[in-house]
């Protein structure tokens, strides 16, 4: 669904007051004024004084998932975003400010392949965490929702899924 269909305000960042926050609108295609926005939030955030609604507005290159072959969408509205793909802005950025090279960036992409690998083998032979980990680090205060008077999580209770799919 649209956006613009699915909230009363498209501008989410104006919704920041309302929460006692401030809100910042940032064009999510440009990787170093989201990098500023975000500079300035953390600060913010550091200095004691909250944290801040950051809406980084951005373009989805692909369909929802594997299932959706985004044919909805304009050619033309597709080939547009593309031209403003932030990851080859922030290339051509480096390249013309000699902050890297191809050589340097391939050598950074390989790093990354690496992490990855790496994170998904520990997964893949870690063994699952038990059911009572469910809700924990879901919620800031951790006797907030999903814990029963009694301290424990209400996920525990054998009654927790009555009248539900097996979880």
């Amino acid at each position: 669904m649209s956006h613009l269909r699915a909230t009363s305000d498209p501008e989410i960042w104006k919704k920041g007051p309302a929460f006692g926050m401030p809100g910042v609108h940032v064009d999510g295609m440009d990787v170093l004024k989201v990098r500023e926005v975000a500079k300035e939030a953390i600060d913010r955030a550091r200095r004691g004084e909250g944290p801040s609604l950051v809406e980084c507005e951005t373009y989805r290159f692909r369909g929802h998932s594997l299932a959706d072959p985004d044919e909805l969408r304009n050619p033309a509205e597709k080939q547009h975003y593309a031209g403003r793909d932030p990851i080859t802005a922030l290339k051509k950025y480096l390249f013309e400010n000699k902050l890297a090279t191809e050589q340097e960036l391939k050598a950074i992409d390989k790093k990354i392949d690496e992490v990855l690998e790496e994170a998904v083998d520990f997964a893949e032979k870690s063994p699952a965490p038990a059911r009572s980990q469910l809700l924990e680090n879901v919620f800031a205060d951790p006797k907030g929702f999903g814990i029963g008077p009694d301290g424990r999580y209400r996920c525990e209770d054998p009654k927790f899924t009555e009248g539900t799919a097996h979880v």
